[in-house]
C-alpha cells in the first residue's frame, strides 16, 4: 500500500494480527461525537511497529476490533480513519 504521508511524518505498520476468541466488547469514546462507534466486538490484537523520523521503532499491542465499515482493523488505524477514540474498557 503505497504512503502518502509527508517525509518525516509518523509511520505506523501492523505487522502480525493474533486472533483472540474470548467473546470480549471493547468500549470507546469518539473525542469527535461521530456515532456508532462506542462499542465494537473486540476480535484480536495487532502488534503494532510505529516508526517517527530520526527515532528508535516502538513497538506496542493495540486490540484488534471488528467496525462495521473497515471490517478486522487494529484501534490506531480506525483512529487513523475516523478521527481519535478513547478505550473505555474491555469488558
Amino acid at each position: 500500500m503505497p504512503d502518502y504521508r509527508p517525509a518525516g511524518a509518523l509511520r505506523r505498520e501492523t505487522v502480525q494480527l493474533i486472533p483472540d476468541k474470548v467473546g470480549k466488547t471493547a468500549r470507546f469514546r469518539s473525542e469527535i461525537g461521530l456515532a456508532g462507534y462506542d462499542c465494537m466486538p473486540l476480535i484480536g490484537w495487532a502488534v503494532v511497529v510505529t516508526f517517527e523520523e530520526d527515532e528508535l521503532p516502538r513497538m506496542s499491542v493495540e486490540p484488534v476490533v471488528d467496525d462495521d465499515c473497515h471490517g478486522s482493523i487494529a484501534l490506531g488505524d480506525l483512529e487513523e480513519e475516523v478521527g481519535p477514540l478513547t478505550l473505555l474498557e474491555i469488558v
